[in-house]
């Protein structure tokens, strides 16, 4: 018995030590949640019932709201989505046009961003992990959406997906990362 004892405690010191990566999510959520500005480039792939569209995209946010802008294909690129509060608007060339709120419209490459933005500022986590040196969460920001970063050890998110119903939709390659 005096030897069972000592394994047992080393088993539960063991065991409550596991790093689920929890304390750094939340200092991640703490540095993105109190940033005046963020912005970053992405490539995104947007997987639709027979084929994969890709993007790459520039994501600019400051206190009087986002901006994303088509970086490639070079047949796209200058079109931006201007984003204040849940009012998206496009514009190409000084035109805008209102295409109506995130709320009403399904989501798209263009609306994938601020919705990985608002899964990092204030999405529930549902689950966290170490993988590969990284660490891993699922947040969920909106019901139906599910949204998974791999986040670097200097906080730095490096990709992300969003899975809707259960079904992975669009896959995000994050660089560039600046906060402020």
């Amino acid at each position: 018995m005096k030897r069972v004892l000592p394994f047992i405690l080393c088993l539960i010191l063991l065991c409550g030590c596991a790093d689920d990566g929890k304390g750094q999510f939340a200092e991640f959520v703490k540095i993105v949640s109190t940033a005046e500005n963020i912005s970053f480039s992405a490539h995104v792939a947007a997987q639709y019932d027979e084929k994969t569209a890709e993007f790459t995209l520039a994501y600019e946010q400051t206190k009087d709201g986002a901006s994303i802008s088509v970086v490639e294909p070079e047949l796209l690129s200058g079109i931006k989505a201007n984003l204040s509060g849940e009012s998206l608007s496009l514009e190409y060339d000084g035109a805008m046009l209102d295409i109506g709120t995130l709320d009403d419209a399904e989501l798209s490459p263009m609306s994938a961003l601020p919705l990985i933005v608002r899964a990092m500022r204030e999405g529930h986590l549902e689950i966290s992990w170490i993988e590969a040196d990284m660490l891993a969460a699922r947040v969920i920001p909106a019901d139906d959406y599910v949204v998974t970063l791999w986040i670097d050890s200097n906080l730095t998110p490096c990709s992300a997906e969003i899975s809707y119903k259960e079904n992975t939709v669009v896959s995000v390659e994050i660089s560039d990362w600046v906060v402020s």
